[in-house]
């Protein structure tokens, strides 16, 4: 199946970490003028606080987006989430809750989420690289 782009304003969350970044790339790749032309639309988290309800719907009512992508998350590695659990799930929640819920209520043609858990391997070189993925045993549950 192929998906034509070329008329969407695509939301693109989370375009500075590694799986959302992979994504900008992409797309810059599948038609280097989205950027240019304002339809990929890749709001810093200083010009968008994700976890704020009413900036999100703020932010979709100015920009209008037709194709939403989240792959924005509160990140950190194993000791950050084993020492914190309830702030990541709780943060994360609010985060796609409130794209989800917005992308919904403006009608979005269009929405794909991402969601992931820690998948590198416990020794991985640091930083970690993409092509460290599934190299090794997965740091065990606690």
């Amino acid at each position: 199946m192929y998906l034509n782009l070329l008329n969407e304003r695509i939301f693109l969350a989370g375009r500075s970490g590694m799986v959302g970044n992979a994504i900008f790339k992409a797309l810059r790749k599948y038609n280097p003028n989205f950027i240019k032309n304002g339809q990929l639309l890749i709001p810093s988290r200083e010009e968008l606080n994700l976890l704020n309800k009413k900036e999100v719907d703020d932010w979709f009512n100015k920009n209008k987006p037709t194709v939403v992508v989240i792959a924005a998350a509160k990140v950190g590695g194993i000791h950050a989430n084993s020492t914190n659990p309830a702030s990541f799930l709780l943060d994360n929640l609010k985060i796609q809750t409130n794209i989800i819920e917005t992308s919904w209520d403006r009608k979005v043609k269009r929405l794909l989420f991402l969601g992931s858990s820690c998948i590198y391997p416990k020794y991985a070189s640091q930083p970690i690289q993409e092509d460290s993925l599934l190299t090794g045993p997965l740091e065990k549950n606690k």
